[in-house]
């Protein structure tokens, strides 16, 4: 049995429809029961509970011998992925996957980087037999500006010129579904990419392309894009955080590419124009 935690969000709602092909049994730990009906919906046993209540969190692990660990991006996360380890270690988890990031690192200039950074060396030293998994930036991040290209033909971001090996969000849940149910990934350390590493004028050529009209690129400056976020968003520390990984993007730390996912999963990883062309509609113009 393995519990999962995260099954709410981008990659969660992936695994989800891949797990008959694993054939794992599952539990979901899950905070908003409102949320919970797709997870109940894929044969998963849900489990009411908040990462910050450990003894909702021991309960949830029971009869589980494997977890996977993906919080979501908040002030407190490195607390809670501590505590969680801590619980898997108590309760005799005997293998931990943990979702961490591209460029995961104590002394990065991004608080987010900090934080995996952090409960990697955190994870590495429970005892626990481990597999962290750093994917570079996500193709589903696109369709956050998805809405704007429709009716512009062009996005606003504050990446400059950087590259990235831009990895579909369908492609990661394969990913961490394969090494948790296969032997060989213990105590291993993998940075997951797509196949081609690409800048956002790049990703925007690909868009026209898949769509059939110019879509363009627009590069603003780091306290332009803050602004703009901050009449969507109303958390101040969100909103920096995120600006602080966009900014490692324009310097280019981003730029990372590697055969990783085909040698593990023994299959190819999503282009960019095949997730465009999954993803067309969102894309599109309203029609009047």
């Amino acid at each position: 049995m393995i519990l999962f935690t995260g099954l709410t969000g981008t990659v969660g709602k992936e695994i989800l429809k891949l797990l008959p092909e694993f054939d794992v049994q599952a539990k979901g730990l899950v905070r908003d029961m409102n949320k919970a009906d797709a997870i109940k919906a894929a044969g998963v046993e849900v489990i009411r509970g908040d990462l910050g209540d450990s003894a909702a969190v021991k309960e949830a692990m029971r009869a589980c011998d494997k977890a996977f660990l993906l919080t979501a991006n908040a002030q407190q996360q490195l607390v809670l992925e501590k505590g969680f380890v801590d619980a898997a270690r108590e309760t005799g988890i005997r293998r931990l996957v943990k979702m961490s990031a591209n460029g995961a690192d104590s002394n990065s200039t991004a608080l987010l980087k900090r934080y995996h950074g952090d409960a990697e060396k955190y994870v590495r030293e429970s005892g626990l037999s481990y597999t962290l998994v750093r994917p570079d930036f996500f193709m589903q991040n696109m369709l956050h500006v998805a809405s704007g290209i429709a009716e512009q033909d062009k996005y606003f971001m504050p990446m400059r010129d950087g590259r990235v090996g831009i990895i579909d969000a369908r492609d990661v849940a394969r990913f961490v579904l394969t090494v948790l149910t296969r032997s060989g990934h213990e105590n291993k350390l993998y940075e997951i990419t797509g196949p081609e590493l690409v800048s956002f004028h790049d990703i925007a050529s690909q868009l026209s392309e898949v769509m059939g009209r110019d879509i363009r690129y627009v590069d603003v400056a780091p306290e332009d894009f803050k602004k703009s976020l901050l009449q969507w968003v109303s958390n101040d520390w969100y909103v920096d955080t995120v600006s602080d990984l966009f900014e490692l993007i324009a310097q280019n730390q981003g730029a990372l590419l590697n055969d990783t996912y085909r040698q593990v999963t023994g299959t190819a990883p999503t282009t960019l124009r095949q997730f465009f062309q999954d993803y067309s509609p969102a894309f599109q113009p309203a029609r009047e």
